[in-house]
């Protein structure tokens, strides 16, 4: 019996305080608490957060493609355009590679003509009068085939011109001046020629080029005229030449002619504006005269 009551005594439940009961509870339901808002906000995320997470299984909408398809072509525009731009500065230094070429050509042929033209003085100079002779023919019978073509009213002027110097060569050569003669005989070849090549370079190829006369042709200005620095009505005017104003003309252009004047100044003038200079005998005939 001793031994039952002590048993009784360990297996007895200790008492509970009310109080110790609430603090319990209050524990519990902390506890519940802190687990809800661990689970619950996990079933519950937005879309939107759904969707970011995984960005590689969003669908592009048709803005996105429209302007993705506008940057990629604008892409290849730029690569289209850097292309043409090296292209093109390739052509441009091809193209000053060929006029700078153009241009040493071009000096070199002066340079010749100029020799040639020396040359012929020298041998004019000391013409005879059988040379002379020839030379007169030879200028006339390619003035009356000019004349049995069609002119226009510029290369009725020039052949005017040359028409006045073969008279003047005739004269000479009539006075024994056989030099002279040949002088004037070869001026009226370069207006004829002159006259030729402007033809042939028109229907061949409108740019003109400069061609230099093989012999000088002093002028004299008909009226007031304008100095251009290039053989263009639109080019910068240089300076005035006073009516009876003398020059040399060296070269040609169409209907340009390039001339040098007493005092040193270079330019452009139209042939129309000016006529023939005749040193010996001392006058100068006027072209509307002579047609007459």
């Amino acid at each position: 019996m001793e031994l039952v009551g002590q048993h009784g005594k360990l297996h007895r439940q200790p008492k509970v305080q009310p109080d110790q009961v609430l603090c319990w509870i209050a524990l519990v339901l902390l506890g519940l608490n802190i687990g809800g808002c661990n689970i619950l906000p996990k079933a519950d995320l937005p879309e939107v957060e759904a969707e970011s997470a995984r960005p590689e299984s969003r669908v592009k909408g048709p803005r996105e493609i429209e302007y993705e398809k506008l940057l990629a072509e604008k892409e290849a525009q730029q690569h289209e355009i850097e292309r043409l731009q090296k292209l093109l500065a390739e052509k441009e230094a091809h193209i000053r590679s060929q006029e700078a070429r153009q241009q040493d050509q071009a000096k070199a042929l002066q340079e010749t003509s100029s020799q040639a033209a020396q040359a012929k003085v020298k041998l004019r100079r000391l013409a005879t009068r059988p040379a002379a002779a020839s030379t007169i023919a030879e200028v006339e019978m390619i003035m009356e085939n000019l004349k049995s073509s069609s002119m226009t009213d510029s290369e009725k002027i020039l052949q005017t011109q040359a028409q006045l110097l073969l008279s003047a060569a005739a004269a000479s050569y009539a006075e024994d001046n056989y030099a002279t003669a040949m002088d004037y005989a070869a001026q009226a070849r370069e207006f004829i020629d002159m006259v030729r090549n402007n033809r042939a370079n028109k229907a061949a190829d409108p740019h003109q080029v400069t061609v230099p006369f093989q012999v000088p042709i002093p002028l004299r200005a008909k009226v007031d005229s304008n100095l251009r620095q290039q053989p263009s009505l639109r080019a910068a005017v240089l300076g005035m030449l006073g009516k009876d104003s003398t020059m040399t003309a060296e070269a040609y252009r169409g209907d340009w002619l390039k001339i040098v004047t007493a005092d040193g100044r270079s330019g452009w003038v139209f042939n129309t504006l000016v006529e023939a200079q005749l040193a010996a005998p001392r006058r100068s005939v006027q072209l509307q005269r002579a047609s007459e």
